[in-house]
């Protein structure tokens, strides 16, 4: 991953973090205490866990692929630094990740309301939040053209997806995490 694009990265995630607590904060839904802290550290770890879909593509799901061999062979020589530094690249990244899908959206979700109206753990709804909104910057990046392209999103989809079909997921899943991240 080029180093401004996991700069916008973080940008997204503190930059959401911080407006959500805030607000929170001002109209008293929340006040300064724990509950703050793990939300925000499940936050951190749901955004960093969306990055796990690149290891379960080395490890597990195209283990024969010449980046999956090339990444373990980096880390049987012990260069994890570079192993992950290629994963996260935009130039070499896998092109069917388990949660770069729409499938996964529709997941997510479902998830996403059931922490939202059943979940009172603030590291859980954290965590939850954290997700959609990696994934929401992902998919927003991938549609705009700047990274990926966002048809990669549809590969379990066994049928070509017209742009209007495209265009109908992407605002659909957006109004959804907007919806559900404003309730976590």
């Amino acid at each position: 991953m080029h180093h401004n694009k996991l700069w916008l990265h973080n940008a997204v995630l503190f930059g959401a973090l911080i407006s959500l607590s805030v607000w929170r904060l001002a109209f008293g839904s929340w006040g300064l205490n724990l509950y703050l802290l793990w939300w925000w550290l499940g936050a951190v770890l749901g955004f960093t866990f969306v990055f796990a879909d690149r290891f379960v593509y080395v490890y597990f799901t195209h283990p024969q692929e010449t980046l999956s061999k090339f990444v373990r062979g980096l880390v049987k020589r012990g260069s994890l630094a570079a192993a992950v530094m290629m994963l996260l690249s935009d130039r070499h990244a896998p092109r069917q990740l388990v949660m770069r899908s729409v499938l996964f959206l529709a997941v997510w979700v479902v998830i996403g309301f059931l922490a939202m109206t059943s979940s009172v753990s603030p590291f859980g709804r954290g965590l939850v939040f954290g997700m959609g909104l990696h994934l929401a910057f992902d998919l927003v990046t991938d549609y705009l053209g700047r990274a990926r392209e966002v048809s990669l999103w549809f590969w379990q989809i066994k049928r070509p997806m017209d742009s209007n079909e495209i265009t109908a997921v992407v605002w659909g899943y957006l109004i959804l995490f907007a919806i559900i991240a404003w309730l976590l």
